[in-house]
C-alpha cells in the first residue's frame, strides 16, 4: 500500500512534467459527463463507508476526513460535474470561489492528516451532521461571497501553459498553497501508513493525486466543461483511492466485529467444556484410580478416559489460547498445557517489534495458525522425536515474520517428513501466505522453520 501511495506522487509529478511540456486535451463532452458521474457516484459511496465507520470507530480522524470528503465532492460536483452534465462549454476554473474551496478542502485533508487518533465520547449523528454542513459551507460560503462583492477571477481558454498561469499570479498563488499542503497531507499520510494503517497509504495516494490536478493550472488555467484532460484521470483515481481506504477500514471494522463474536463464542465453549465435560471426565479418570488393581491401567476404559481428559483440556488451552491478548500470551498457554500434558521444558520467546508493516502483533486469525503450528510441532517432538526440550522463537527480521522451532529430540524420519502433522502445517503456512521446512538439525532434533513475507 506505501508502494501504491509513493507510485501515485510519481504518477502525479509524471503528468504534471507532460502537461508543462505540451498541454493537451480532447473535446468529448460524453467522456467528461461520464467521468464526472463516475466521480459523484464514487463519492457518494465514500462518504456513506466514512459515516459507517465513525458511528463504529468514534475516532477524530475519520470526522474530520468525512469534512473533507463533502468538502471537495461538493467543489468538484458543483465546479465540474454540474456544468460538464449540463453540457456547457465555458471555462470551469479559474472563479475566486472555486480557488478558495480548493484551499479549504487542502486544509480539511492536512487537519485529518495531523489531527490525533483520539476517541470522541459519543459519535452521534448530530456530530456526522455537523460535518456535512461545515463540508457544504466550505463550497456554498466563497461563492455568495464572491457574489456580494461582485467580485469574479476568470482566465480565458486560450491561455495555455505557464505563460497564461502566469498572468493571474493571486490564482497561481492559491494553487500553489492549495497544492503545497496537498503535499504536504500526503506525507503526514505516509508517516501514519508506516505504522501498518492501510487507510492512510491510500489516502497518501489520494492526496499526491489531488495535488497533482491542482497543478495542472500551471499548464492550463482553465478548462472547459467538456474537455478531457489529465487532470480528470488524476481526480479520477484519487476518488477511487478515496472509495478504497473507506472500504478497508469498513472490511476492517466488519472484520474485527466478526473475530469478536467468534472470540466470544469460543471463550464460552471453553468454559461450558471446563465446568462441564473435563470436570466430569477428570472425575471419572480419579474414580478409575481406584479401580486401577481390578483393571489395570492399560486398561481400554482407562487409556481411553485418560486420553479423553487429556483431549478436552488440550481444547480447552486452544480456545483460551484464541481469546489471549497476545500472540506471545497464547503460545505461552500452549506451552504451559504440553509442559504439563507431556513434561516438556519449553521455552517461548516473542519479539514482534517492526513485524506486518510496524504492527506489533497479529491479528486472531494469523495468531491461530501460528499457535497451532507450534502446537502441533511440539506435540511431534514430544510423540515422535522423544524430545525433553523444545525453544519456540517468533520474530521480526524487518520484512517476514519468522518462527522457529527446534527440539532435542531424535530427529526427523522419512515416514514423519510425510505425516499428516507437517502436511497440517503446511496448509496452515500456506493460508499465511507464508513457507514452512522442517530438518534434522546438524546436532541432532528437528528444526522446524515458518517464514511470513
Amino acid at each position: 500500500m506505501t508502494r501504491l501511495a509513493v507510485s501515485a506522487g510519481f504518477l502525479s509529478a509524471a503528468v504534471l512534467g507532460f502537461e508543462l511540456a505540451r498541454p493537451i486535451h480532447a473535446t468529448n463532452p460524453s467522456g467528461r459527463a461520464a467521468i464526472e458521474t463516475i466521480i459523484t457516484i464514487a463519492a457518494i459511496c465514500t462518504a456513506r463507508l466514512l459515516v459507517s465507520n465513525f458511528r463504529r470507530s468514534g475516532r477524530l480522524p475519520d470526522l474530520l476526513l468525512l469534512c473533507a470528503l463533502v468538502s471537495v465532492a461538493l467543489t468538484d460536483f458543483v465546479y465540474c460535474a454540474a456544468p460538464a452534465l449540463l453540457g456547457g462549454t465555458k471555462a470551469e476554473s479559474g472563479g475566486g470561489a472555486r480557488l478558495a474551496c480548493e484551499l479549504i478542502v487542502s486544509t480539511a485533508f492536512a487537519a485529518a492528516a495531523f489531527a490525533p487518533g483520539k476517541l470522541i465520547s459519543r459519535p452521534s449523528r448530530r456530530l456526522i451532521g455537523v460535518a456535512t454542513l461545515v463540508g457544504a459551507a466550505i463550497v456554498i460560503l466563497p461563492e455568495l461571497l464572491e457574489h456580494a462583492t461582485g467580485s469574479h477571477w476568470s482566465a480565458s481558454l486560450q491561455e495555455v501553459g505557464i505563460r497564461g498561469a502566469v498572468d493571474h499570479p493571486v490564482q497561481l498563488a492559491l494553487n500553489g498553497v492549495a497544492a503545497t499542503v496537498l503535499i504536504v497531507s500526503a506525507f503526514a499520510f505516509l508517516r501514519r501508513a508506516q505504522h501498518g494503517d492501510k487507510q492512510c497509504a491510500l489516502l497518501a495516494g489520494a492526496s499526491f493525486l489531488l495535488a497533482g490536478a491542482r497543478l495542472q493550472a500551471l499548464a492550463v488555467p482553465a478548462v472547459a466543461t467538456n474537455w478531457v484532460t489529465p487532470g480528470e484521470g488524476l481526480r479520477l483515481a484519487a476518488y477511487a483511492l478515496l472509495l478504497g481506504s473507506a472500504y478497508s477500514e469498513y472490511a476492517k471494522a466488519r472484520r474485527a466485529e466478526a473475530l469478536a463474536a467468534i472470540s466470544s463464542e469460543r471463550e464460552r465453549i471453553a468454559r461450558d467444556l471446563h465446568d462441564g465435560l473435563a470436570q466430569d471426565l477428570a472425575c471419572i479418570a480419579a474414580q478409575g484410580q481406584r479401580l486401577g488393581i481390578e483393571l489395570e491401567p492399560e486398561h481400554p476404559l482407562m487409556v481411553a478416559a485418560r486420553n479423553a481428559l487429556a483431549t478436552s483440556r488440550g481444547v480447552i488451552a486452544d480456545l483460551s489460547a484464541s481469546t489471549a491478548p497476545t500472540t506471545e500470551a497464547a503460545l505461552c498457554l500452549i506451552a504451559e498445557d504440553l509442559h504439563h500434558r507431556h513434561g516438556l521444558d519449553i521455552d517461548v520467546r516473542v519479539d514482534m517489534t517492526g513485524a506486518l508493516g510496524g504492527s506489533n502483533d497479529l491479528d486472531l486469525v494469523d495468531r491461530e495458525h501460528i499457535v497451532r503450528i507450534a502446537r502441533e510441532a511440539i506435540v511431534n517432538a514430544a510423540l515422535h522425536g522423544e524430545a525433553r526440550r523444545v525453544d519456540v522463537v517468533l520474530s521480526s527480521n524487518g520484512e517476514d515474520l519468522v518462527m522457529r522451532i527446534t527440539d532435542d529430540g531424535w530427529g526427523m524420519t522419512n515416514a514423519h517428513g510425510s505425516g499428516m502433522g507437517l502436511r497440517t502445517m503446511r496448509a496452515r503456512a500456506a493460508a499465511l501466505g507464508g513457507h514452512l521446512s522442517a530438518h534434522s538439525g546438524p546436532a541432532g532434533g528437528t528444526q522446524l522453520e515458518l517464514t511470513v513475507p
